[in-house]
């Protein structure tokens, strides 16, 4: 081999490395997108323990729905707050573990990112859930 045939054989090899570095980081930029729109999009449902409520919330805390059944017309003002109250928190809760989930999927779970979200969603929803998850 030649210093030229040398020089295009390096020249090609560091072409190749570029290139497949590149495809690497479109790949994983695509596959941010979609865990950004997978946590920007995770909700659940959450009914409670007697099914009196159920509620739709999204990991960012937006309530989508509140039903409120036929059976939780016997019930007294502040009963019923607590349950609806209740059962927003736990639905919140469960939208932010699968948004969680997702980015642990992505990310792994060494991920600095999720390990500091797991402790902030911890912080935040501090006791445990009581309802029943459908």
């Amino acid at each position: 081999m030649t210093l030229s045939d040398d020089s295009l054989t390096a020249l090609e090899q560091a072409r190749a490395r570029v290139q497949a570095q590149t495809a690497k980081a479109r790949a994983l930029s695509h596959d941010a997108a979609r865990m950004a729109d997978d946590v920007r999009t995770a909700t659940a449902s959450r009914t409670s323990v007697g099914r009196e409520v159920r509620v739709s919330a999204a990991a960012s805390g937006r309530i989508d729905r509140i039903y409120i059944s036929n059976n939780a017309l016997h019930l007294d003002a502040a009963t019923l707050s607590r349950i609806v109250t209740e059962t927003v928190r736990e639905a919140q809760r469960d939208a932010a573990d699968a948004a969680l989930r997702r980015m642990a999927e992505s990310l792994g779970e060494s991920s600095p990112l999720v390990a500091s979200t797991r402790r902030r969603l911890d912080d935040e929803y501090v006791g445990p859930t009581t309802g029943t998850v459908i």
